[in-house]
């Protein structure tokens, strides 16, 4: 069904036609188009329908909570010391991880039960509002009859007051249906990212296919996770789907390889950094020297996060703040280059890549203070971003005169594929997004992306010229920003649709003109 069949559009469509129907000449069309709006369907959904799948989630969160309580009191409890599983963890780090793992079901149960109330609110008030409309439609629809003849206007029988009478109506009621179908149509995808967000966080199920115990998988998933929240979990759905199918593909010698370095680990999180390895589509020989080089920092989650993660522990944070994003005090930031590409097309990849992020912030060699050091890193990094500015620009770009700095969008999503879907699997689509609506039309796709663990360029323009960025995050009504001037930003999706992206940070130019989608 094309967009101008389904209700909304179409209400809208005839909306425009109807603000614009007046006087004589006018009678038969707007006879025409409130018939055409009267055909219109109201609001899908069924509240009572809603609302009984919301009581189950309710009951299902009340469950959940008890078994909450059960696995608390056993954790709390005599426990042995070490519980030898494959491995081999405490007991009580094992049973914690289940602990967290139910304490985010019962939260994402309840913000399941509460969605599916709100919208059911939202449908059945926005039923009423658009059934409330039709009576003043039907009178507006009747009035035209009187002062037309078919599609024309009746000269013996037009009266210009019911005329009138008949299209202010109709427009009342016209604007009464656009916005019931309009809120109602709100409330679904706020619902429907919700739910996808909270369907993303579902990491230990990304796993259930893998050859490893169940133990392990729940350990590895939860990795680098606190409290109710999976934002600073190490591996993202995409990476724990993709490190899933990798090792169920291996030959048998190799899974046996990987599973070893997996029981050989000294902590949940260097385990994880290896499924990060694996999922960015390393070898089981480049796999087996990254755990050399990073096992004696295994049991240093701290240490693991700063050289492995650059854009750090995730985690949430105001609105408009700003967090830093730096290794041993120097930033991740493009500095004063025109590289915005290239040098968010770099942290992004060190996001997704641990070989790589381990190579720029180390030089290969952890440990040594000659390489591992601040300075050290600041060089390496900009000798990347040259690499890929270099390398991504047309030989006519670099002309006397006549070239120009920076890169294209066709050359922002070329190195995406190359430096970040080279290591996903995932290949970038630029789009440009030139309203409003585009805005809003693209953001459930924004939000799914960068859900699943994708970083999504996009660039804004205004008279101060034109920068790319990376939405690396998702909650809500809210993106997170990198930003390669050395920071990322919690920012209101309001501000991507309207222009406002100078929220993100002053000088940022404000309006979002395109878009690189990962499919």
């Amino acid at each position: 069904m094309s967009d101008d069949n389904l209700p909304l559009p179409r209400l809208k469509e005839i909306q425009r036609d109807v603000n614009d129907q007046n006087g004589f000449w006018n009678a038969g069309a707007l006879h025409y188009s409130i018939r055409d709006a009267l055909q219109v369907s109201g609001p899908a959904g069924t509240p009572s329908t809603l609302e009984s799948i919301a009581a189950d989630y309710d009951k299902a969160g009340k469950s959940l909570d008890a078994a909450l309580m059960t696995v608390g009191e056993i954790r709390r409890g005599q426990l042995p010391a070490v519980w030898a599983g494959e491995s081999r963890v405490a007991a009580g780090e094992a049973l914690a991880a289940a602990e967290r793992g139910l304490e985010r079901g019962v939260g994402v149960l309840g913000k399941v039960t509460h969605e599916l109330r709100g919208l059911a609110g939202a449908v059945e008030g926005g039923k009423k509002r658009d059934s409330g409309a039709l009576p003043p439609l039907q009178e507006a629809y009747g009035l035209t009859e009187d002062v037309t003849a078919g599609p024309f206007t009746d000269p013996l029988h037009y009266d210009g007051d019911k005329m009138n009478r008949a299209q202010q109506l109709a427009i009342g009621a016209m604007a009464e249906r656009v916005g019931a179908h309009s809120s109602v149509e709100e409330a679904s995808r706020e619902a429907s990212s919700t739910f996808h967000d909270l369907a993303s966080q579902a990491r230990l199920r990304r796993l259930a296919d893998s050859p490893l115990s169940a133990l392990d998988e729940l350990l590895i998933a939860d990795a680098g996770s606190t409290g109710d929240s999976v934002d600073s979990a190490i591996l993202s759905a995409s990476m724990a789907d993709r490190a899933a199918d990798r090792l169920g593909a291996m030959s048998e010698a190799d899974r046996a390889r990987m599973e070893a370095l997996l029981a050989g680990a000294d902590s949940p999180e260097q385990r994880a950094y290896l499924m990060r390895a694996l999922a960015a589509g390393y070898d089981m020989d480049r796999i087996t020297e990254f755990n050399r080089l990073i096992e004696p920092y295994g049991n240093d989650p701290a240490w693991l996060r700063e050289h492995l993660n650059p854009l750090g522990a995730g985690g949430q944070m105001p609105t408009g703040q700003q967090r830093d994003t730096t290794f041993d005090g120097t930033e991740w930031t493009q500095g004063q280059y025109p590289t915005c590409v290239a040098s968010s097309t770099v942290t992004a990849r060190a996001q997704v890549d641990p070989l790589y992020a381990l190579q720029l912030t180390t030089g290969g060699h952890p440990g040594d203070p000659a390489y591992d050091n601040g300075t050290a890193f600041g060089e390496r990094l900009r000798d990347e971003q040259v690499r890929v500015y270099d390398g991504g620009r047309s030989w006519y770009q670099d002309l006397p005169l006549i070239g120009s700095d920076g890169m294209s969008n066709d050359q922002s999503e070329t190195i995406a594929d190359e430096e970040i879907g080279s290591r996903t699997g995932a290949n970038y689509e630029s789009r440009d997004v030139d309203n409003a609506d585009e805005r809003r039309a693209v953001l459930p796709e924004i939000e799914r992306a960068v859900d699943e663990g994708h970083a999504v360029p996009f660039s804004s323009r205004d008279d101060s010229g034109g920068h790319q960025m990376m939405v690396i995050g998702h909650e809500g009504d809210r993106l997170q920003v990198y930003n390669p001037w050395g920071y990322t930003v919690w920012v209101n999706e309001d501000d991507f649709v309207n222009g406002r992206l100078d929220s993100i940070g002053n000088g940022v130019p404000t309006e979002l003109t395109s878009v690189r989608l990962p499919e």
